[in-house]
């Protein structure tokens, strides 16, 4: 049941991402509701984090783009690593895990994104790239993780509620 809901999840990010998320700029950047919302089911409880949940996030978010699907593919699957590998290490502090979890998967996916660019021979400065699109993507990132986090938390309960000793 987890597994479908995640799904549907990444499902509705994808499609207000493309519609409504691209209209909410930061100089070139935009806020990655799919990157979100996969970061923030990864963290739950009761999910198990693992880099797995990204090929479904990777594979819409690539259907709507137009890079290849490998290239999302290969920087989903690093971000929900890198959340996997926070949550094992990191596992007492929830929103430090959280927010370093949004921050280095974002950093994940466009470094991933740039490093292809660059080899399949497109113009690209990578500076220029990083202080016009990767910076600002992390802070609109980091300012609708808190709210998002809070709507897949009340999702979770709804999905599966947490029974409270009697």
């Amino acid at each position: 049941m987890r597994i479908l809901v995640g799904i549907l999840l990444f499902l509705g990010a994808t499609l207000l991402q493309v519609t409504l998320a691209t209209r909410v700029t930061l100089l070139q950047g935009a806020p990655d509701l799919v990157l979100l919302v996969l970061v923030a089911w990864l963290l739950l409880p009761g999910n198990r984090p693992d880099w797995r949940w990204g090929l479904p996030a990777g594979l819409m978010v690539g259907y709507a783009s137009a890079l290849p699907d490998w290239v999302l593919l290969a920087g989903y699957a690093a971000g929900a690593g890198v959340c996997q590998l926070l949550s094992q290490r990191i596992w007492q502090v929830k929103l430090f895990t959280l927010l370093s979890g949004i921050l280095l998967a974002t950093l994940a996916v466009h470094l991933v994104t740039m490093l292809y660019l660059l080899l399949a021979a497109q113009p690209l400065n990578m500076v220029e790239a990083f202080n016009l699109i990767t910076i600002p993507t992390m802070l609109l990132n980091l300012i609708f993780v808190l709210p998002l986090h809070a709507i897949m938390n009340e999702v979770s309960k709804l999905v599966q509620p947490i029974e409270e000793p009697a």
